[in-house]
């Protein structure tokens, strides 16, 4: 009776790895095919014991009939299952001890509910770490050319980002204050506070040579829409394996800079994946 509890809660357990792995890996397997491979693993397992040759062997089978015997399937799929496999082994080893007076019916369930829900957890994060290393693909330095001022900026193209100015249908970008504040002409900046959110379209406190760069563009936000002010820049030169000069498009500042993805100091409009500048 003690081996069938030991190939029931390997079966269970190979189950919850092979699930894991094919949503990690994004491969579509069965749920017989799934079962099979767990069950025949476990198998192994159970009767060769702590013999290294079959626990090699039940390591085959288990990739082997899940994701079929190919190279590539022991490439890819191999080390996410051995991660996985290490994680939960060494999760309920450490809490073995609090679990050993329970009956079988409970350690089997409080066990499978533990690699279930760490493996869960490990799948989010592990979604997270893929999204971030893909987003930071989309960062780039770059070079703003605004009032005659050139200023480096690190800049993320958020492919979420379609404002234009209404009048020329050019790209808006939005950029980090706080970032150009140093570069910026005082008498701008001192303008700049002075304007009113309330007042959108009073800018007599900007002189006419400012004034000129100026056009009103409508950010839709989760409250309401509102009306900020646009800037014309001379040039933006985005760097990288395909580099590329944006000129006379525009720029929001904004003071609100904490959650730019990357830490960067600007959001480019998607426009800026295009080599068409």
């Amino acid at each position: 009776m003690y081996g069938e509890w030991l190939v029931l809660i390997n079966t269970l357990f190979n189950l919850a790895i092979l699930t894991f792995t094919a949503r990690v890996t994004g491969v579509f397997v069965k749920n017989t095919r799934l079962l099979m491979s767990s069950i025949c693993s476990s198998f192994v397992a159970v009767i060769g014991g702590q013999m290294l040759l079959m626990t090699i062997l039940s390591f085959i089978l288990l990739i082997g009939i899940a994701f079929r015997f190919k190279i590539r399937s022991f490439q890819k799929q191999g080390p996410i299952v051995l991660t996985a496999t290490i994680i939960i082994g060494g999760l309920l080893t450490a809490l073995q001890p609090y679990l050993k007076n329970l009956s079988a019916v409970h350690f089997i369930i409080i066990c499978l509910l533990l690699a279930v829900g760490n493996l869960a957890a490990f799948y989010k994060q592990w979604g997270f770490v893929k999204l971030e290393r893909l987003s930071g693909q989309f960062v780039f330095d770059t070079n703003l050319k605004i009032f005659d001022i050139t200023i480096p900026l690190s800049a993320f193209v958020d492919t979420g980002n379609q404002a234009i100015e209404p009048l020329s249908g050019k790209p808006v970008h939005f950029v980090s204050y706080a970032a150009l504040r140093s570069h910026l002409p005082v008498a701008f900046c001192k303008s700049l506070i002075e304007w009113q959110e309330t007042d959108p379209y009073n800018v007599s406190m900007f002189s006419e040579d400012y004034q000129r760069y100026i056009r009103f563009i409508h950010v839709n936000t989760v409250q309401q829409q509102s009306v900020v002010l646009g800037f014309r820049f001379d040039e933006w030169h985005i760097k990288g394996e395909h580099s590329q000069v944006k000129t006379n498009e525009y720029i929001v500042l904004t003071k609100k800079a904490k959650n730019f993805p990357h830490s960067t100091a600007a959001i480019l409009h998607f426009s800026a994946l295009s080599n068409n500048s």
